[in-house]
C-alpha cells in the first residue's frame, strides 16, 4: 500500500511539473511574437496612378498585396512584403495577352 501511495504522489508531482512547463512554453512564445508585432513603421509602395490595393493577406511572416486598376498602367500586380522588416521582397506583374501555355 505504501508503494502505491508513493506512486500516486510521484505521478501528481509529474503532472504539476508538466503543466508548469506547458505554461512556460506558452508564455515564452507569446512574448516572442509580441516583439515581432511591434511593427516596422511605414512602407511606401510605388503604385502607378489609378491603382489601388484590392486585397491583403498575411502568410508565414509575409504580407501579400494584390493591386488592381487599369491594365495599361501596370496596375495588375502582386506585391510581397516581409512583415518583420517592411522590405518589399518582390512583385509579380500581370500583362494582358501573355498566354504562356503554348
Amino acid at each position: 500500500m505504501q508503494a502505491l501511495k508513493g506512486l500516486v504522489i510521484g505521478m501528481g508531482i509529474l503532472i504539476v511539473l508538466g503543466l508548469a512547463l506547458v505554461a512556460y512554453g506558452l508564455v515564452s512564445r507569446v512574448s516572442e511574437t509580441g516583439d515581432a508585432a511591434t511593427g516596422f513603421g511605414e512602407v511606401s509602395l510605388a503604385l502607378p496612378a489609378g491603382c489601388s490595393i484590392a486585397e491583403a493577406r498575411g502568410h508565414e511572416g509575409r504580407l501579400i498585396l494584390r493591386a488592381e486598376g487599369p491594365e495599361e498602367r501596370g496596375c495588375q500586380q502582386v506585391i510581397v512584403v516581409d512583415m518583420a522588416s517592411g522590405e518589399i521582397l518582390g512583385r509579380v506583374l500581370g500583362h494582358a495577352g501573355s498566354d504562356q501555355s503554348q
